[in-house]
């Protein structure tokens, strides 16, 4: 079967969920099947990207795009009453491209990421597309933690997606999303028909060496360009460490991610490391001995969590990110919501090292049970293959 996947970033590196997400998905998909792929661009090619997708997939064509673009995009959105976000991906030329590229392949299927490639879909092909996220709502907690103008912008942003998401049911054959607490933010009297399809770890992580020498006692990781991250690690470092220093004054937290804002930047102390861009998260994993994820905003499953479980590493988060994560509270993960709550439970995991080591091994357990991005890749692949009419 031909796939043809259609993306809004090029998947490498992997410094996003949704470039994860992608990544991933196509490297399953290329398994017993021809991938093809369009993705779109606005900065600097990592020099690995290339070389390393085209060990999987026949061909990539890149749709670039600048500022200009962008702009003249988003104008048009404003007009049509499309999400801004929409606007800011879509481009008459690379529009033109995509066409073009789809009658050289000729595809059985055409699958999307996220609903700002929606523009892209007018080709007389079966379609697939996935929602990854509820956007809709990911905008409408970004608003409750955002200044007055902020707030304004976040709030339209979300009612055009809710609209926008919703008319996806007339565009595509087939839709996904990452978790069901995302699927039942979908306002769509067809909403049970958008199937779940969850995210996986890679083996590597399962299967890396830790480090018994740890640097660090707790870490916190994502891209901190990201809203959510950037919110979350700064609950961190100004409330829930300083309750945690009361009581162990020398405790060291880093916060490990590409991209870091100027907030975030100014955390770095004698007692907090941000790293900004790491080659390889799982070194940093390794020497450390809690993750914790206090999620305040943002939408679908955490990565980070996955992967720190992978890692035998004792996690604390949210009741927000648990609801799609799914594991059970003093059984596989502590949650928490308060600083107090947090502050406790990495005191608590710190001086108990029997309870770190048990919570650590029935999160791994819980992973590799229920996460595996063989499992979702062979269910995508079903899909795709119903839509082509190929099963």
């Amino acid at each position: 079967m031909k796939i043809l996947v259609v993306l809004s970033r090029i998947p490498y590196p992997l410094d996003k969920g949704d470039k994860l997400r992608a990544f991933y998905q196509i490297k399953e998909l290329a398994k017993n099947n021809d991938v093809y792929l369009f993705c779109l661009n606005n900065s600097t090619i990592n020099p690995k990207a290339e070389t390393i997708l085209l060990s999987f997939v026949k061909k990539i064509c890149i749709g670039q795009f600048n500022k200009f673009d962008s702009i003249l995009g988003m104008t048009k959105s404003l007009f049509d009453g499309t999400p801004f976000q929409t606007g800011y991906f879509s481009h008459k030329k690379n529009i033109k491209m995509l066409n073009s590229f789809c009658e050289k392949v000729n595809p059985d299927v055409v699958y999307y990421q996220f609903v700002r490639t929606a523009k892209y879909s007018n080709i007389n092909y079966p379609k697939v597309l996935d929602f990854q996220d509820a956007l809709s709502t990911n905008m409408k907690r970004r608003a409750s933690k955002s200044s007055f103008l902020l707030k304004c912008l976040f709030n339209i942003e979300a009612k055009r997606l809710q609209k926008y998401e919703a008319k996806m049911f007339d565009i595509f054959n087939k839709l996904t999303i990452i978790v069901q607490t995302d699927k039942k933010e979908i306002k769509h009297p067809s909403q049970d028909e958008i199937t779940v399809i969850s995210n996986g770890v890679d083996d590597s992580y399962f299967n890396y060496k830790n480090n018994k020498n740890k640097e660090f006692d707790i870490i916190f990781s994502g891209g901190m360009s990201y809203a959510p991250n950037s919110v979350a690690a700064i609950f961190l470092a100004t409330e829930i460490m300083p309750l945690v220093w009361d009581k162990l004054p020398d405790a060291k937290l880093v916060i490990a991610g590409a991209n870091p804002t100027t907030s975030v930047q100014s955390l770095n102390s004698e007692n907090i490391k941000v790293t900004g861009w790491v080659e390889d998260m799982k070194e940093y994993y390794a020497k450390s001995k809690i993750f914790v994820a206090p999620m305040q905003i943002g939408t679908g499953l955490q990565n980070k969590l996955l992967e720190a479980m992978a890692m035998n590493l004792p996690c604390i988060s949210s009741p927000l990110a648990n609801k799609a994560l799914g594991a059970t509270h003093n059984e596989n993960i502590l949650i928490a919501s308060s600083p107090k709550e947090y502050a406790d439970s990495i005191i608590n995991l710190l001086q108990n090292p029997s309870l770190a080591d048990q919570i650590a091994q029935k999160g791994n357990n819980f992973v590799r049970e229920n996460y595996r991005w063989e499992t979702y890749g062979s269910q995508l692949e079903s899909i795709l293959k119903q839509v082509a009419g190929k099963e």
